[in-house]
């Protein structure tokens, strides 16, 4: 390991300036902190890190910071990114070795893989050949069944501490007595709270007498199909996932959980904040209502419709950090066909696998919003279209 000052430095501020590191002003920082400690042979741990990297305050009995752990990961992630495209030539290796807070500065050649060399024998090369078939088979055979762990977005859920919770977008009913004379529930597009119903009532005030709040709920197909994709991928993980209504969650469990929300643009409930605080640079919205904005007046907006022979939905995915070093994964969509189609996607690892290396960028592990634009026929994708990334 060298302490060369200037060569490190050199390839420390070409390892910010890569594509991998520049967008992230976290990882940046924390990299040239994590440097300079090891350079004036310092050992920091986490708390020493939120306090002087970051400017946090904390109690007495708070010597842990998850969010610190997560912020290593994400450079520990990059720096292997890195080092498999922008510097794979570099002759000075960054690593930051799991479960410390320093860096070792490796040479290049402390990273090459020792030649094996054996003797030209037939019996020794059947048994080599069979050795390494037999490896490559059970390697293969262990990255097809469990791929995640190594593959963006998933990832975090995987290693993260906290436990996940998926939120499932219900739709708000209500009871009355239908045409056919029994009494039964009334979906109506336009309501979709309990408050949105007291207003339907308060103007038409002879529906109280014939309309009520009910106990039961709504999912739609969309719901079902999700579900299944996303719950498949936590069983290669061994991550643990709950699963909960958007109208039975509370705010602490937006604190206390990773949480992925699958749903409706209208139905978002306790994220509609969340995702208003967000900025974008365009926009989503229907003929009659808009659900996401943007600051520039100018702003494309994107409206999903349908005809007699196809439906068009915009479908946005939103991956943030949540309110306590947990992580949010938002699935919206206007119609079914837009989120069954894209967490279909973003569940395949070979589509995944190809967005990494062709667009590394599109898959910041740490925050991005994509725009996917999706047609079909009776809630089946017939196309399947990236059209913004931010």
């Amino acid at each position: 390991m060298t302490t060369n000052r200037p060569l490190i430095n050199k390839y420390l501020k070409k390892i910010t300036s890569s594509r991998h590191f520049v967008k992230s002003k976290i990882s940046c920082d924390l990299l040239n902190y994590l440097t300079e400690a090891t350079l004036e042979g310092k050992n920091p741990k986490e708390f020493t890190i939120g306090v002087e990297l970051f400017g946090k305050k904390y109690d007495d009995n708070d010597k842990q910071d998850s969010n610190i752990r997560v912020y290593i990961h994400n450079v520990r992630k990059k720096l292997k990114d890195y080092y498999t495209h922008e510097g794979s030539k570099d002759s000075l290796i960054f690593v930051v070795e799991k479960g410390k807070y320093r860096v070792r500065f490796d040479s290049r050649k402390d990273h090459r893989k020792p030649v094996k060399y054996v003797f030209l024998t037939p019996f020794l090369i059947c048994l080599t050949a069979l050795i390494v078939l037999s490896y490559f088979f059970m390697k293969q055979k262990g990255q097809n069944t469990n791929p995640w762990k190594e593959l963006p977005i998933w990832q975090t859920f995987a290693e993260n501490e906290k436990p996940t919770l998926l939120v499932l977008g219900d739709y708000f009913v209500f009871s009355g007595q239908l045409p056919t004379g029994n009494v039964g529930v009334y979906r109506d597009f336009s309501i979709n709270s309990e408050v949105e119903f007291e207003h339907l009532l308060d103007k038409n005030p002879d529906l109280v007498f014939s309309l009520s709040k009910s106990h039961l709920t709504y999912l739609s197909k969309m719901a079902a199909f999700c579900q299944s994709h996303i719950y498949k991928v936590f069983a290669q993980t061994d991550a643990s996932i709950q699963v909960k209504l958007s109208s039975d969650l509370q705010p602490d469990d937006l604190k206390n959980n990773n949480i992925i929300f699958v749903g409706n643009y209208k139905n978002m409930g306790l994220f509609e904040n969340i995702v208003n605080d967000i900025n974008f640079s365009f926009g989503v919205g229907s003929t009659t209502k808009q659900f996401i904005f943007s600051s520039d007046p100018c702003a494309e907006i994107y409206q999903p419709n349908n005809s007699s022979s196809k439906e068009k939905d915009y479908a946005l995915v939103i991956n943030t950090e949540g309110y306590a070093g947990n992580r949010l994964l938002l699935f919206l969509s206007t119609q079914d066909i837009g989120n069954i189609s894209v967490v279909d996607q973003l569940t395949d690892p070979d589509y995944l696998g190809q967005l990494v290396v062709e667009k590394p960028e599109h898959v910041d592990p740490e925050n991005f919003k994509a725009l996917y634009e999706v047609e079909g026929i009776n809630k089946t994708d017939l196309s399947f279209k990236l059209v913004r990334v931010e």
